[in-house]
């Protein structure tokens, strides 16, 4: 079997970028919100939600390429 250090941490950064993401639309909504359009708050939920997913794909692939048989 491989080495099972890297999992752990790479959970762990997998819920702190999610909390930290939740933080953010949280901020967003409470501050900046009802400065923009709808529409414009719909970009800047679906732009974030593209960068934290670019970021859990830059973490978790070279993971799954390890993995794959």
């Amino acid at each position: 079997m491989s080495n099972a250090q890297g999992e752990p941490l790479r959970i762990y950064v997998t819920i702190i970028i999610g909390l930290l993401w939740l933080l953010f639309l949280g901020l967003w909504l409470f501050y900046y919100a009802a400065f923009y359009s709808i529409l414009q708050n719909v970009a800047v939920f679906i732009i974030s939600l593209v960068i934290v997913g670019a970021i859990m794909i830059l973490l978790w692939i070279p993971w799954s390429f390890k993995h794959m048989n």
